[in-house]
Formats: C-alpha cells, sequence, structure tokens
C-alpha cells in the first residue's frame, strides 16, 4: 500500500492536512521540529503527543533520536515510544553507530526507519540491520550530482529481488514530478508537505472544467440548483 507521509512538526499543519487529503503516516526530523517549535515553548515530546492525539494511536509516526553513540540512539529510543506510545517509529540515522542501534532496537522490539539514505548499499545495511523503512533523501542526492529517484528504483528492485521486507520511502522531494518519478520508481512511501499536497491536488483545467460544467447546468435548472433540491 502506497503511503503518503506529511513531513511537519507543524501542528495546525497535521489538522489540516489529516482533515482533506489521504495522508496515512506522519514524520519530522530535528530541522523541521526546531523550525515548527521556535518560539512557541513547546517542547518537542508535547508537540509529538498533541499530533499523536490528533492522528491517532495506530497511525505510523516517525521520530528521530538524537545521539552520536549507538547506546545513545539506542536510550533516546527508548524514551521516545515510551513518551510517544502508538504505532511509533524511530528514525535512525545511516551510519555504523546507527546500524548497531538498529540491530539492538530490532532485538527491543522498537521499530525503526533509517533516515538519511542516500547510497544503495546504505539501504542494504539498514535493511538487513532490521529497519523497517529506508528514506532516501532524493532531492538532495540530486543537488550534489546524483540521481536519487535512480537510488530508489534500485533499492526497490533488489528488496523485491531478494524478498527483504523494508519500506523504500523516497523523502526530501522537492516538486510534484519528482514525487511522480519516486512512486514510478517503486517507492512504497513519499514525504510531502501542506504545499505539495496541494500542488497535486489542483489543475487549471479541472478549474475550466468545472466551471463548464457549473454554467451549463445552472443554464437550464437556476443558479444554486443542485440535485438535493430535486429530490421529494
Amino acid at each position: 500500500m502506497l503511503e503518503f507521509c506529511l513531513d511537519t512538526g507543524d501542528f495546525e499543519m497535521v489538522k489540516t492536512a489529516s482533515s482533506i487529503y489521504p495522508v496515512n503516516c506522519f514524520s519530522m526530523n530535528p530541522s523541521i521540529a526546531v523550525n515548527c517549535l521556535k518560539g512557541t515553548g513547546k517542547s518537542f515530546v508535547q508537540n509529538a503527543l498533541d499530533i499523536r492525539g490528533v492522528i491517532g494511536e495506530e497511525t505510523p509516526f516517525f521520530l528521530e533520536a538524537m545521539g552520536d553513540t549507538a547506546e545513545e540512539l539506542v536510550e533516546d529510543a527508548k524514551a521516545m515510544v515510551k513518551a510517544v506510545p502508538g504505532n511509533t517509529f524511530v528514525k535512525i540515522p545511516a551510519c555504523p553507530e546507527g546500524f548497531k542501534a538498529i540491530r539492538e532496537l530490532k532485538d527491543a522490539g522498537i521499530a525503526t526507519s533509517c533516515t538519511a539514505v542516500y547510497t544503495f548499499n546504505q539501504a542494504m545495511l539498514a535493511a538487513m540491520a532490521g529497519a523497517s523503512y529506508v528514506a532516501v533523501y532524493v532531492s538532495r542526492l540530486d543537488k550534489n550530482g546524483g540521481d536519487g529517484i535512480e537510488v530508489v528504483r534500485r533499492i526497490k528492485q533488489a528488496f523485491v529481488a531478494h524478498n527483504i521486507d523494508c519500506v523504500v520511502s523516497a523523502a526530501s522531494l522537492k516538486t510534484p514530478l519528482s514525487l511522480q518519478e519516486a512512486i514510478e520508481a517503486g517507492a512504497d512511501n513519499v514525504t510531502v508537505d501542506l504545499e505539495m499536497l496541494e500542488a497535486l491536488a489542483v489543475h487549471p483545467m479541472t478549474e475550466g472544467t468545472l466551471k463548464t460544467f457549473k454554467s451549463d447546468w445552472e443554464g437550464l435548472f437556476g443558479e444554486g440548483v443542485r440535485i438535493v433540491d430535486m429530490v421529494a
């Protein structure tokens, strides 16, 4: 099942997006959290709990552990799932200490998403360590001379070929076209924000078509008349 993952720490954005669009998971990274919480006086944990209250206990929620060592990452991860209960996944970075932490958390029954993945090999190590998700930073790869979509494609192909049970997430997507290409490349999960969702939802030809339909309808049946008005 394809997942649209809203990547934000903005509580109001979560409420708006989840009330309109088929968003089925939520996430934030440390930079997003800081940008959303700066000047609010609200703690990271309290904000996460507020979001959890809106999205419900069963919805996947991806929150990042902080730490330089595997021990610190594991400690943070355990504190995270205790503080923010429900279907919470802990984001762990793609690095040697991160892979070690993923293995330990897998043994502890804590689900993880390996984040900041830039290469095929990082994704393979993360999946074999026990990560449930690998998040490929597509646009950051593109900006540094790589091909983010091709990395997504190759990871997905390898997971399928070797029957590896791990979700490929295309993160850091900046345009509707890159999102489309990520899905076509086999991404199971794509990250979006409200601006992206709004861009996906509209097209000027749709707006023009609807205006024509309304004009034709009201030309015969009268302004403001709807089906409900015709039913006794």
